[in-house]
């Protein structure tokens, strides 16, 4: 699930969730709803997203079986 991804991704890459915001120019309170799930990112800051943390929209949004 994307919230759950954006969490581990942000803790593997050792960043803090305002790091990631001020990379893709947002607010830190707005990636905060991402991490939780109370909103979702549009795709062009999915596609942000998935640069900075060198990977895939589509892993970004999939879970693992």
């Amino acid at each position: 699930m994307l919230k759950d991804n954006l969490v581990m991704l942000r803790n593997l890459h050792g960043f803090s969730q305002e790091a990631i915001a001020e990379k893709i120019g947002i607010s830190r309170q707005a990636y905060a709803k991402w991490e939780t799930g109370a909103t979702v990112p549009d795709i062009e800051k999915c596609l942000s997203l998935a640069e900075v943390y060198g990977t895939t929209i589509d892993s970004l949004i999939r879970t693992e079986s």
